[in-house]
């Protein structure tokens, strides 16, 4: 199955658009996307997996790539993601003097220390900024990501956040057959609190242990991953509920039929299924780690807290006792979300594209030649301070 998160949502909802703007898109993916969205055409990539995160694929370089581009002669190259596939779309664009824009959407270097692999933590951010930096723009989904970013040496930062379909995720899709669903035979009158999101190391799931075992309340986590049966141990004999992954309108249904939404992943450079949550009128209580803080008004449309399994008791324990509280806090939520709808986000693109388009534009009358090549130096990926040739 294709992996679904925030990163692929993005994708398919940027090529929706791009089509609906009468926009020709050629799309390389991992092999196991579908082969075609709509009228376009996906190419799909030999990819490999991860052990530790089987639902997740990465795209290898592929000489194909050069090929099609050079067949296709694009106006733009969009990056999303860019890992590995993408360094081949990078390089060839360079040399074709084609504008490149790029996404930062995972936090690679963060996700290497959780699957026990802390000595990649600065080779994979060495390569990343490797990428982004021989890209004309990189996009950037929070104020704390572009923060991060900017430490490390990354160039030409743009804001471009994420818009949530409020029609899609509504209060309005609530209904007492999926609350019994996600509720599993456990009081009614609990408060049910939900998790959404892969079961992974990096999400760290564990955190809700001591949510579990609060009296009142009914925890389901939602999603499936390698996680899965290492967190149904841990969490056996408390009041929880693991339901795998839930697709289509089950998602909505079931987020408009929760109590309260919690999220726990350090690692996050935005936070998607949050805005999610928020749209569906849910508090929502989440890690102070990473971007998804950026969502969330301390005390008003939830609670930020330390990466503890007892500041997550104690702020779903206050939303238990205080349903006052609580339903406040889930207007001020669905208000947050409905100001930022998807088509507001995806029009901002243009002014993006325009952007890379002049400073490529800039580019080729220093040189005075559209047939300049780039020269792309290869990083020393063991060097916390290199920085690529800069456009």
């Amino acid at each position: 199955m294709p992996k679904v998160d925030g990163v692929s949502k993005t994708a398919y909802l940027t090529l929706k658009y791009l089509q609906q703007t009468g926009r020709e898109v050629l799309v390389f993916a991992p092999d196991i996307a579908p082969e075609t969205v709509g009228e376009t055409r996906v190419h799909p990539m030999l990819s490999v997996g991860f052990p530790q995160a089987p639902e997740t694929r990465m795209a290898l370089p592929n000489p194909f790539i050069a090929r099609a581009l050079h067949e296709f002669k694009p106006d733009l190259i969009h990056l999303f993601s860019p890992a590995m596939m993408s360094v081949t779309g990078m390089a060839t664009g360079r040399h074709m003097n084609v504008p490149i824009v790029a996404n930062y959407q995972t936090d690679l270097p963060g996700y290497a220390t959780h699957y026990g692999f802390p000595f990649m933590e600065n080779i994979t951010r060495n390569w990343l900024r490797y990428i982004h930096n021989g890209c004309h723009l990189t996009l950037v989904p929070s104020t704390h990501t572009a923060n991060e970013l900017h430490t490390h040496g990354y160039k030409r930062l743009r804001p471009w956040g994420r818009g949530v379909d409020s029609r899609r995720f509504n209060p309005a899709h609530r209904t007492d057959e999926w609350r019994e669903k996600l509720l599993n035979g456990r009081d009614p009158s609990s408060l049910l609190c939900v998790y959404v999101g892969r079961l992974a190391a990096e999400k760290r799931v564990d955190l809700l242990i001591d949510v579990a075992k609060l009296p009142g309340v009914a925890l389901t986590i939602i999603g499936d991953g390698a996680q899965r049966s290492d967190l149904e141990s841990l969490f056996a004999g408390t009041n929880t509920h693991f339901t795998g992954y839930l697709l289509g309108d089950e998602l909505p249904a079931a987020c408009a039929s929760a109590d309260v939404f919690l999220f726990t992943g350090p690692n996050e450079t935005f936070g998607q299924v949050i805005q999610e949550a928020m749209a569906s009128g849910l508090p929502t209580v989440v890690t102070n780690k990473g971007a998804v803080h950026d969502l969330v008004i301390e005390g008003e449309s939830g609670y930020i807290c330390e990466e503890d399994p007892v500041a997550f008791a104690d702020a779903v324990r206050r939303l238990r006792d205080h349903l006052d509280l609580r339903q406040k806090m889930a207007l001020t939520a669905r208000h947050i979300a409905e100001n930022r709808p998807w088509e507001v986000i995806l029009s901002q693109l243009e002014g993006y594209y325009a952007e890379a388009q002049q400073i490529n534009e800039r580019f080729v009358r220093v040189f005075g030649t559209t047939d300049y090549h780039f020269p792309l130096k290869l990083p020393n990926l063991f060097m916390d301070h290199y920085r690529p040739p800069l456009i």
